[in-house]
């Protein structure tokens, strides 16, 4: 069985709790300053643009 708390995220390529996958998705809409962001949510180049591309963005 599979855990549904999970979801893989493209911007550090493993699978991370569903919170870390909306706080992150509240980063890149303008909700919660980009500042709280723990650094390895932002390390690849346009993360913003993989994080709205990312099939869970809009999903909860």
């Amino acid at each position: 069985m599979e855990d549904d708390r999970y979801v893989f995220c493209p911007l550090v390529d493993e699978k991370i709790e569903d919170i870390d996958c909306i706080e992150n998705r509240d980063v890149v809409d303008g909700m919660i300053v980009e500042e709280s962001l723990p650094a390895k949510y932002k390390q690849k180049e346009l993360w913003k643009d993989i994080c709205k591309k990312c099939k869970w963005h809009d999903y909860y």
